[in-house]
């Protein structure tokens, strides 16, 4: 995966699995609720968007049928990729790179923590809005 995107990420988080494997996963907030398979399959069986502003305009698009875009005001187009469900992790990948996985936490009604290793909880915490 080119190393603009890898920086450009630093939220919800592309970087290779190897980065990933030397930096634990930060811990969620207190009071965050982990979803089971079945939520994460009901919550993405709509078309879904998860913005982060910390990050500079990160966004992710879900679709029902495993596509994912990803945008970021620095970068000039919208980047493509896929997700997952593996065992209880959700998991991504654009531009074909290494596929991430996380356990996915809701904060609140629209707020959730994608739990990615090595990136700093505040740049994994996404707003959802439908």
């Amino acid at each position: 995966m080119t190393s603009y995107i890898r920086l450009a990420v630093a939220g919800m988080m592309l970087g290779s699995l190897a980065a990933c494997a030397s930096n634990p996963a930060a811990a969620p907030p207190t009071g965050a609720k982990r979803l089971q398979v079945t939520e994460i399959r009901t919550l993405l069986a709509q078309p879904v968007r998860f913005d982060n502003s910390i990050t500079g305009g990160l966004s992710y698009s879900f679709a029902p049928d495993g596509t994912v875009g990803f945008s970021m005001r620095m970068l000039p187009a919208v980047r493509t990729g896929a997700w997952k469900i593996d065992g209880e992790q959700l998991c991504i990948t654009v531009d074909s790179g290494s596929w991430e996985c996380g356990a996915l936490y809701r904060l609140g009604p629209a707020q959730y923590y994608f739990d990615l290793p090595g990136y700093d909880a505040a740049y994994n915490t996404l707003n959802c809005r439908p």
